[in-house]
């Protein structure tokens, strides 16, 4: 195996040229077609859409305010005169529709050149809710029958704006689920319009997440997930499974994973660090390891807890999961502001399989969501594209270049069997005493239930570093794989040292070590 500038010059050029290799070869300028929609009596709303605007250059004209009511509900009367009526006014008065085909090509004039073909009209595919608009239908009909329920999120209705007559009672098959084209090349796509919105607990909270996604598609998005399974079965099951394929679709990519497999969430402090990517559930509430006070997701992340009511507020640190994740540090999140059904919500591992091939969030979101006119919204910078352009030709510095050569690595011997891959990044994290790379290889051990090999590479990952946190992160997740493998007693040996060693005293995440040694009966 190749080593020095060499090496670091293959891995690189491997990841960018996969990278690359993901994207759609169509591209698309998707600030051009998009439009932004506030409430003038919403303090700040206004202000927020020209940051945004401005940002993303997003022509002043694209501006909508309409009047709407302050509340994060509206009934369906106000939706449809203070919202639909209007929007379907302007876009066809500005030539933003999207329903109609496009103009098809001429044929050749008899001189053999192209006849001039006239300018398509401006067109909108995207449009953005401000914080202020709200985002809930409420219900008219009591007691509806099952699959006819009236309410459904504000975002999810103008999806369907295109439509002449969208239906009151229950969802409509979105034609543009699970597609493989991006969104403009979708022949279902006609019609249709991809919503996101910026909204969240404060005006500062979408500032940043405004900011964060321009961050992270300059500098890349590198990092680690987090899959937290519940152990769901029966009519359930499905929801698990799309945690478990996101994990193997991370892990194809190269992105390190780790899965907490108990019913419960994650334990309280449990040490997170460099979270880009987060889906987990059943819980109604934030709670457990992304709810500790020390906790904060990377800049660009996309955190997503699947609940009947995860977006049913919005506007709130505390409750609910939405606007909490956002408040953590997350730029993008998603949630139902209603109860729907599981088959109709947004379906994990379609999304991050269109993430990674370079669609935007937007794209992703509504790629991976089966039902309109339902019950869900996306809250980011629907434009956000963390994928879009590979990692290019900038290593980074410290941890940014053991993601990237870890990706790298994985990449570049996708092709080859996983013990060959951990040896390689291991005899490499060994020669250059890199201990995050280890720990790394340590989790793609621990992802294929690997426990011992897990241990091994944690174990010498604590030994090659010299930062106290790191090290009691290592050993906690070793004692993690130890209680995996069936060696509690081990395990509680470890946490009983660890929490008698002064040096960890004031460690955030000590209490972890607490919380793990009480399972495991110490």
């Amino acid at each position: 195996m190749k080593t020095g500038a060499a090496c670091l010059s293959l891995l690189l050029t491997a990841l960018s040229l996969s990278l690359r290799a993901q994207q759609s070869p169509a591209e698309w300028d998707a600030a051009a077609e998009t439009a932004v929609v506030f409430n003038p009596d919403f303090p700040g709303s206004a202000a927020l859409a020209e940051y945004y605007a401005q940002k993303r250059g997003i022509p002043k004209d694209r501006l909508i305010g309409l009047r709407c009511p302050q509340e994060d509900s509206m009934s369906r009367a106000e939706f449809d005169t203070l919202l639909r009526k209007p929007l379907l006014q302007t876009f066809k008065g500005r030539g933003w529709w999207i329903a109609e085909p496009p103009m098809p090509e001429l044929p050749p004039a008899e001189d053999g050149a192209r006849a001039p073909v006239s300018p398509q009209p401006a067109r909108v595919r995207v449009l953005v809710l401000m914080r202020g608009v709200p985002f809930q239908v409420r219900r008219e009909f009591q007691k509806p029958k099952q699959s006819e329920e009236d309410e459904a999120s504000v975002d999810s209705e103008l999806t369907v704006l295109g439509l002449n007559q969208p239906p009151l009672k229950g969802g409509l098959r979105n034609p543009y689920f699970d597609q493989p084209s991006r969104f403009p090349q979708s022949q279902q796509s006609s019609g249709m319009l991809l919503i996101g919105r910026l909204d969240g607990p404060d005006d500062e909270t979408v500032r940043r997440m405004i900011d964060d996604a321009l961050f992270a598609e300059q500098n890349g998005l590198r990092g680690r997930a987090l899959i937290d399974l519940a152990q769901k079965n029966g009519v359930y099951q499905e929801g698990e499974d799309w945690l478990k394929r996101s994990a193997d679709i991370y892990k194809r990519a190269g992105i390190p994973v780790f899965i907490d497999r108990a019913e419960a969430v994650l334990r309280e402090d449990w040490p997170l660090p460099d979270t880009i990517l987060y889906f987990g559930w059943y819980t109604d509430r934030i709670s457990g390891a992304v709810a500790s006070p020390t906790f904060r997701f990377k800049r660009g992340a996309i955190a997503c807890h699947l609940h009947s009511f995860s977006a049913s507020v919005l506007r709130s640190s505390g409750q609910a999961w939405a606007g909490p994740l956002l408040a953590k540090g997350a730029a993008v999140t998603f949630g139902n502001v209603f109860e729907p059904y599981l088959s109709l919500t947004i379906h994990f591992d379609v999304f991050n399989k269109r993430l990674l091939e370079g669609f935007t969030v937007a794209e992703a979101a509504w790629n991976a969501t089966p039902a309109l006119s339902w019950m869900n919204v996306m809250l980011g910078d629907p434009l956000y594209r963390p994928y879009g352009k590979g990692l290019g030709a900038k290593l980074g510095e410290g941890t940014e270049r053991d993601y990237a050569l870890y990706q790298g690595m994985v990449q570049r011997m996708a092709a080859e069997s996983d013990a060959h891959v951990k040896t390689a990044l291991s005899d490499y994290a060994v020669k250059r005493q890199r201990p995050l790379l280890l720990e790394l290889t340590g989790l793609l051990s621990a992802l294929q239930s690997r426990h011992h090999e897990a241990i091994e590479l944690l174990e010498h990952a604590a030994i090659v570093t010299r930062d106290v946190t790191e090290i009691l992160r290592l050993r906690l997740y070793r004692a993690e794989m130890l209680r995996r493998a069936g060696e509690a007693a081990t395990a509680r040996r470890i946490l009983s040292e660890l929490l008698k060693d002064d040096v960890f005293r004031n460690q955030p995440a000590l209490p972890a070590a607490e919380s793990l040694l009480k399972e495991l009966g110490g």
